[in-house]
C-alpha cells in the first residue's frame, strides 16, 4: 500500500446554485504534511456539518477509481486527502487500520457522495453513477498522529476480531437495501466499534423504520 499523492484543500466559493462555499477541489502536496486527530494540518472544511470531525479526518480514495470513472485530473480533485493504491473499497473493510510509519488510521465508514460531484465534473449524472458503483472511497480517524507525505509505503492491517464488512457492499446496503442480506450486514455493522457515530445512527433509524 502507498500514498499516492497527499491532498490538502482549503474553502472557496464555487457559481454552484448561486453561489457555493466548498473545499471539494484538493491540491497535492509536496513534502511531509503533520496529521492530527482533526486531519491533515492545513485542510480546512468549508461544510463542517457534513465533513470533518474526528470520525472522518481523512478521506481516502483508491488510485484506480479516476480511470474508474474516466477522470483526467491531477490527484485531490475527487475530494480525498490521501490517493492510495495497494487496495480498493471491494477489500478494506470498516475497522481495518492504515499504518504509515508513526501514523495509524482506522477506517469508520464510506464516504456519502452528495450533488456537489456532479457540479464539480458537469455531469449531472456522476453523484448517481458513482454512487451506485459503490467505489466511493472511505473515511478513517487518527489513532496516533504523526506526519505523512506522498510516497509513503504502509501496512494494511485487517480487523479480524469482527465480521469483515468491505466499504463497496456496506455502501450499497445503505444506499438501497433491497435484499435480506442486505438488512443483515446493516443490523451486523451497527455493532462495529469503529463505526462512526454518523453512520450508526443513519442505519438504525433505517432499521427502527423498517420495523415500524
Amino acid at each position: 500500500m502507498k500514498i499516492e499523492s497527499l491532498n490538502i484543500g482549503e474553502p472557496q466559493r464555487y457559481p454552484w446554485r448561486g453561489g457555493t462555499m466548498s473545499s471539494m477541489v484538493k491540491q497535492p502536496r509536496a513534502g511531509r504534511v503533520r496529521i492530527d486527530l482533526q486531519g491533515l494540518v492545513g485542510n480546512a472544511q468549508a461544510d463542517l456539518v457534513n465533513h470533518g470531525g474526528e470520525d472522518k479526518a481523512v478521506l481516502c480514495l483508491p488510485e484506480q477509481n479516476y480511470a474508474l470513472f474516466g477522470i483526467d485530473q491531477p490527484f485531490g480533485f475527487l475530494g480525498e486527502n490521501l490517493t492510495l493504491s495497494g487496495l480498493d473499497e471491494t477489500q478494506v473493510a470498516v475497522g481495518d487500520r492504515l499504518r504509515f510509519g508513526e501514523v495509524v488510521l482506522e477506517v469508520t465508514q464510506p464516504r456519502s457522495p452528495c450533488w456537489k460531484l456532479s457540479a464539480l465534473t458537469e455531469n449531472p449524472h456522476f453523484t448517481r453513477q458513482y454512487a451506485e458503483s459503490g467505489r466511493v472511497g472511505f473515511y478513517c480517524r487518527v489513532l496516533q498522529a504523526g506526519e505523512l507525505a506522498a510516497g509513503m509505503m504502509g501496512e494494511w492491517e485487517q480487523d479480524t476480531a469482527q465480521p469483515r464488512i468491505p466499504i463497496q457492499p456496506l455502501f450499497l446496503a445503505k444506499y438501497r437495501p433491497e435484499t435480506a442480506a442486505q438488512w443483515q450486514l446493516l443490523e451486523q455493522i451497527v455493532q462495529h466499534p469503529a463505526l462512526s457515530t454518523a453512520w450508526r445512527e443513519a442505519i438504525e433509524q433505517q432499521l427502527q423504520e423498517r420495523t415500524a
